[in-house]
């Protein structure tokens, strides 16, 4: 049966910090508006119908592993976002004038956190519930909806895009929020004046000066948590590592002595070093709490938000429900069964690196031929690159 990725008390506390930002930014924009409470109980009950829905397709999203980078997209990371999101749509429904807000931005921001269905389902929720509040005519909705169409596709070159496409992009929604803002305050006035073109020219600069201010710290903060986070589990006096620590100073010294060595296999052959020496760490996290090993390991590393593939890793633990499924998977399954059978050994029977080759020798190669790695992507140079790195290893160390 395959891990499934249940729902964690930190994702509970920041799905609540979600509600409330909804129910803040929602209260204050209609605040500043002015909206009368009867108005205002009518956006609370939409705004609740909205919230449930967007988090939903989140859980599901989540499940599905689409969200970008599925592995370090947080709901942390999320509310931020949201809150972000609130911030500037408010800031420009108070100050841009109609026709003038750069909505653009708002699906581009979003897709630092959300696939593109997300990103711009709720942009356009907060162009509709901006248009609710402050009253906007039939032109001035249409304009912002279709700079969020825009915002949607440009997107996708902002974030993944090489630096010239980036750069081509930004030029590309400079023109666009000045042109499209210019030509529906032409639909809604038919006049035009070197004063809204100025209008325009400004509204194409704003947008992309909040982009360049915010969408690449949001960008960077994603990557730099690739390795942060890794480096969080991989304390020493991490809570679990103590946790390993406490049940047995012996268990303890097998997994660092698999940790290391499944991260020095890792980045012989090019592989995520990170996440094997993590799955590594924690590949017998189970025994924290007994049988069943494996669904325990996987309850633990769900409620401590471990990375998806992590856990996906200590899912496939031994080859015994799932055979390991890449490479990382099959390095750490490799490491822990040589690392097992030379501990199994007292030192004097190790003390010859003959009587070590050959156990490590055997070992592998029975694991091989009853096709534990055949689904792990591993090739035979591979393979042998990481055989002869555990043969010639001071396991005991």
């Amino acid at each position: 049966m395959k891990w499934t990725n249940r729902f964690s008390t930190t994702r509970l506390l920041y799905a609540i910090g979600m509600a409330f930002v909804f129910i803040i930014a929602n209260t204050l924009m209609c605040s500043f508006a002015s909206v009368l409470m009867d108005k205002y109980i009518c956006l609370v009950a939409i705004n609740i119908c909205f919230f449930c829905l967007q988090f939903l397709l989140i859980i599901r999203r989540r499940l599905e592993q689409k969200l970008p980078e599925k592995n370090y997209i947080s709901y942390g990371k999320m509310t931020f976002v949201i809150l972000v999101e609130w911030v500037l749509t408010i800031a420009m429904s108070l100050w841009a004038p109609d026709f003038f807000a750069p909505f653009i931005v708002l699906p581009i921001i979003a897709s630092s956190v959300f696939e593109d269905s997300l990103s711009n389902a709720f942009s356009l929720y907060l162009v509709v519930l901006t248009s609710l509040c402050w009253d906007y005519n039939s032109y001035t909705i249409l304009c912002y909806i279709t700079l969020i169409l825009f915002g949607g596709v440009l997107s996708a070159f902002l974030r993944k895009g090489e630096t010239l496409q980036k750069l081509y992009a930004l030029i590309m929604v400079f023109a666009i929020t000045t042109l499209v803002s210019i030509v529906f305050y032409y639909f809604n006035y038919l006049e035009l004046s070197f004063s809204v073109l100025f209008y325009g020219l400004i509204d194409g600069v704003v947008a992309c000066l909040i982009i360049a201010a915010i969408f690449p710290v949001i960008s960077r903060f994603v990557d730099r948590e690739q390795v942060l986070i890794y480096d969080t589990f991989l304390d020493p006096d991490y809570t679990l590592c103590n946790e390993i620590r406490k049940l047995s100073y012996i268990e303890y010294q097998h997994a660092m002595r698999l940790s290391r060595l499944s991260r020095k296999c890792a980045a012989a052959i090019n592989a995520n070093e990170n996440l094997a020496a993590c799955a590594g760490l924690y590949y017998r996290l189970g025994k924290i709490e007994g049988e069943p090993m494996i669904d325990n390991a996987i309850k633990i590393a769900n409620n401590h938000c471990f990375p998806a593939e992590v856990i996906q890793i200590l899912a496939e633990y031994g080859g015994i429900v799932i055979l390991p499924s890449s490479k990382e998977s099959a390095i750490v399954h490799m490491v822990d069964s040589v690392v097992t059978k030379v501990e199994l050994f007292d030192s004097d029977s190790m003390s010859s690196s003959w009587n070590q080759n050959m156990v490590i020798y055997q070992t592998i190669n029975e694991l091989s031929q009853k096709g534990f790695y055949d689904n792990s992507g591993l090739t035979m140079n591979q393979f042998l690159k990481i055989r002869e790195i555990l043969a010639n290893e001071d396991i005991l160390a």
